[in-house]
């Protein structure tokens, strides 16, 4: 999956090279679930025509797409909910805000130039990042009086060091004191940047959120280099900053941080309403999930009532031989 020529760029790269093996092994785990499928078999009932007709039960049989974090599918989910968010905004005019307040937060970290700055590699600084980023959040919180935000991470482009994007959706601007407060405590009392490479605010009022491309846009541009749609378009930094946030969920015995970090965070209240999903005309009952990798099938799960209703799902045609 990864293209060969990053991977020699990593293998050749002096400040890169230590990662290596996590690359090969991020490499690995994208080529295994590449070809891996989930087989799903249950029954579907209660099913109606556009008329109003009822359809007959049918047994379902179906391969569907491992999905994780670097599939195009997962990308596609992405974009589904970003839209989700868009027509909410469209449909209730009340409730848009009034203002955006976009920050960026960086912190001091090593660079091919500073190859030992800081003391701290990309995946430990990765933790220390999202702890900060954490607390950071927490506080802006209380400050700022909203619920509303997006997070959104991505690798430094000239390191691979992590960064976060979080736009905030307000109804009133916040006062200068309570913007140097947000500054004071990322780049002092967290210690992670400083005056000129820490933390930048900007507030814009969204005037172009009628216009679904130009609100998509925001995250999407960031959330490129995360996805494996725009894999041609990595670099070798990427590649690192992916490996990172894919041995982030990784337990410590493994090399990983045992959290898992997510590049796209929308916060409760937004996630709410992105989730939202269209209402199925239809009921199911699952009988068992599979995981099919070369030709081989493993039960992931079965339902207690399999042995009852395996027989009504091979009576309609279903077969599991």
């Amino acid at each position: 999956m990864i293209p060969p020529v990053l991977i020699e760029q990593i293998r050749e790269d002096n400040f890169l090279k230590y990662m290596l093996k996590r690359v090969l092994q991020f490499d690995n785990y994208l080529n295994t679930t590449n070809a891996m499928k989930i087989k799903i078999r249950g029954i579907k009932y209660d099913e109606h025509t556009q008329d109003g007709d009822l359809l007959d039960p049918v047994a379902v049989d179906e391969d569907i797409d491992y999905i994780h974090r670097w599939t195009p599918l997962y990308d596609r989910r992405i974009l589904y909910k970003l839209y989700n968010l868009q027509y909410y905004y469209l449909a209730h005019t009340s409730k848009m805000p009034k203002f955006t307040m976009m920050i960026t937060l960086t912190g001091s970290h090593a660079s091919p130039q500073l190859p030992t700055k800081n003391g701290l590699r990309h995946l430990a600084y990765f933790g220390k990042f999202h702890e900060a980023h954490r607390r950071g959040k927490q506080m802006i919180k209380k400050y700022l009086k909203t619920v509303d935000y997006l997070s959104i991470l991505e690798g430094h482009p000239t390191s691979g060091y992590v960064h976060a994007h979080d736009n905030y959706f307000l109804n009133q601007l916040p006062p200068e004191k309570t913007l140097e407060i947000i500054e004071n405590h990322w780049n002092n009392t967290q210690k992670m940047g400083s005056r000129d490479h820490g933390i930048k605010i900007e507030i814009k009022e969204p005037k172009d959120f009628r216009d679904i491309k130009s609100f998509i846009a925001y995250p999407l541009a960031y959330l490129g280099k995360t996805s494996i749609g725009a894999l041609s378009e990595w670099t070798k930094y990427d590649v690192i900053f992916n490996t990172c946030l894919w041995l982030s969920g990784k337990s410590k015995l493994f090399g990983g941080l045992n959290r898992r970090v997510r590049a796209f965070q929308p916060s409760r209240s937004l996630s709410a309403i992105m989730n939202k999903k269209i209402p199925k005309n239809y009921k199911f009952v699952p009988l068992e999930t599979l995981l099919k990798f070369s030709n081989e099938e493993k039960i992931l799960n079965r339902s207690p009532n399999y042995d009852k209703n395996i027989s009504a799902w091979r009576s309609l045609g279903g077969n599991d031989e």
